[in-house]
């Protein structure tokens, strides 16, 4: 009779299964809390009656609420940068290879002007003021993200015959930086979109410029017309 080598083997991915499944649904739970309420600080308690799980479950998978909603605001990360790629590459292949605007559509068909990222973000920037373990996570998670943007907008800006006039990862921090503070201005005014267009186009020019002169083309001017 042959060892049963398929059951041993395969036992151990069932428990496996279950806490993935466990820590998504915690998760969810925890977006669908932040959407209601605004706050990164629902309790432990609010967060498993609503996953209809026990507190157990809960520290099984994360040790803080903090956790959790870092890996809410990682989840988001993830859609951001997936949907950066894709707004990258559709923009670049389908603008004039002159122009600004492949770069600029890449930037704003990537980066959400509103949605939970943001508003998450701001909730735990607040919180890191005064936290310096979670302005620690905050900055490593931060960092991971302009790492995945950087190499999207180098190549962007360098397929456009322009180059940096800063270093690679100022210049990115500089691009979101611009979008942010127009994405900020959101609920103030009607004409959102404008200011989120001019302020990624200024960062982009700004801290950029043509690698050589167009052969019988106007160069772009600081509006993203031709002098």
């Amino acid at each position: 009779m042959s060892p049963r080598v398929s059951d041993d083997t395969a036992a151990p991915a069932r428990p496996t299964r279950r806490r993935s499944s466990t820590r998504a649904e915690l998760v969810r739970a925890a977006e669908a809390l932040f959407d209601e309420t605004g706050s990164a600080s629902a309790s432990v308690e609010a967060i498993v009656t609503r996953a209809g799980f026990t507190r157990g479950a809960f520290y099984s998978n994360f040790a803080t609420t903090d956790e959790l909603f870092f890996a809410v605001y990682e989840a988001q990360e993830a859609v951001v940068v997936e949907r950066l790629e894709d707004g990258f590459r559709a923009a670049l292949g389908t603008t004039d290879p002159q122009s600004a605007d492949a770069i600029v559509s890449g930037v704003l068909g990537g980066l959400p002007p509103e949605g939970k990222w943001y508003a998450i973000r701001s909730v735990l920037l607040s919180r890191a003021r005064h936290e310096p373990e979670l302005r620690a996570l905050l900055r490593a998670h931060t960092d991971a993200f302009h790492a995945a943007l950087e190499p999207l907008l180098v190549e962007s800006v360098t397929a456009q015959g322009r180059r940096l006039t800063v270093a690679p990862d100022v210049f990115t921090r500089a691009v979101v930086a611009a979008h942010v503070g127009a994405v900020s201005q959101t609920v103030l005014y009607d004409d959102a979109a404008t200011i989120r267009v001019a302020a990624v186009r200024g960062a982009l020019l700004g801290l950029s410029e043509p690698a050589r002169e167009p052969d019988g083309a106007d160069d772009l001017d600081d509006t993203g017309g031709t002098a």
